[in-house]
């Protein structure tokens, strides 16, 4: 059965049982995350998917939201934009600020969001964690908990 839900204006028809994520995605309107993957159950850990749905209170996670019958959503109302830049930069101050020197430096997602939102790198005065890089002795996974941004993809694998 199909639902019609409104989309920053836009008139989309989505499945019933579909997130308010896989009804954008499918009319090709992005929403950013970092701890969502298809192959993965859905958690809104990281809230770079929070929306605005009229008639709800407060934000929602557009990847655990199902969409319902004449849902109107807006991705990119100010609260959602203002709470993206304030868990990008609590990310930003525990995260290495070694981009030019890291790996996956231009295929980061945490990257291409922190540009994205013009989220400049924090000014603090205390010490990050530290841990000591891939403490773990599986031979097939190599793990920087220095670099973990939280979003519970490696432990939902």
């Amino acid at each position: 059965m199909s639902v019609t839900i409104t989309i920053n204006g836009r008139r989309v028809v989505a499945h019933e049982g579909q997130t308010i994520l896989e009804a954008a995605r499918s009319a090709g309107i992005p929403i950013p995350t970092l701890c969502h993957h298809p192959d993965l159950s859905n958690v809104g850990a990281c809230r770079m998917c929070v929306v605005s749905v009229k008639g709800t209170r407060g934000l929602q996670t557009a990847c655990t939201t199902p969409v319902s019958e004449g849902m109107v959503v807006e991705t990119e109302s100010e609260e959602a934009r203002e709470a993206r830049i304030f868990t990008l930069t609590m990310l930003l101050t525990d995260h290495p600020n070694d981009c030019m020197t890291c790996e996956v430096n231009g295929e980061c997602e945490l990257q291409d969001l922190v540009y994205d939102y013009g989220v400049a790198w924090p000014e603090h005065s205390g010490e990050r964690h530290t841990y000591q890089v891939d403490p773990d002795p599986n031979p097939f996974l190599f793990i920087d908990r220095n670099k973990c941004i939280l979003c519970g993809r490696c432990i939902r694998a």
